[in-house]
């Protein structure tokens, strides 16, 4: 009699390309903080980070570290497994983020039970740290003080 063959474990996640432009943002994420452009001439707060300001078309940025809070703006739980890489994940969230500072970002929240989550809900940012040199942002419900959000939860008025 033969025993069943063991499973193979699931591929690692998938690790971010870091190109040249981005690639101040990820070693910031490595020492765990959240650094964005912002324009040189008008202040603008930019990502994903371009070789120009979407406001006022200035070539000019520096990278500044945010505040690393925000609120979730709109977010969606998937239930079915398209990565294998994330099957001990499900079911999990794919939210977007509005920072503090304006720009908006795709993550996961994390920490969060999924009936907590809403627009509005005032989330900090946290990281994962996926492999050596690469983190990545995740954003978790602020807790106490600073926790208010938005009330468009289900079931309130």
């Amino acid at each position: 009699m033969s025993t069943p063959a063991a499973s193979a474990p699931p591929p690692p996640k998938p690790l971010p390309t870091i190109l040249p432009l981005d690639k101040p943002f990820w070693a910031s994420t490595q020492r765990h903080r959240l650094s964005l452009q912002r324009c040189g001439r008008c202040g603008t707060w930019r990502y994903p980070a371009s070789p120009v300001c979407a406001d006022c078309d200035s070539p000019d940025y520096a990278w500044t570290e945010t505040s690393g809070r925000g609120e979730i703006v709109s977010w969606v739980v998937f239930h079915r497994l398209y990565f294998p890489s994330f099957a001990k994940d499900l079911p999990y969230n794919v939210a977007l983020v509005r920072l503090a500072e304006g720009p908006v970002m795709p993550t996961n929240i994390v920490d969060c039970e999924r009936a907590e989550l809403h627009s509005g809900l005032a989330v900090e940012v946290t990281f994962e740290d996926r492999a050596p040199g690469i983190s990545i942002p995740m954003f978790r419900p602020v807790r106490g003080p600073g926790a208010t959000g938005g009330t468009d939860r289900p079931g309130t008025d």
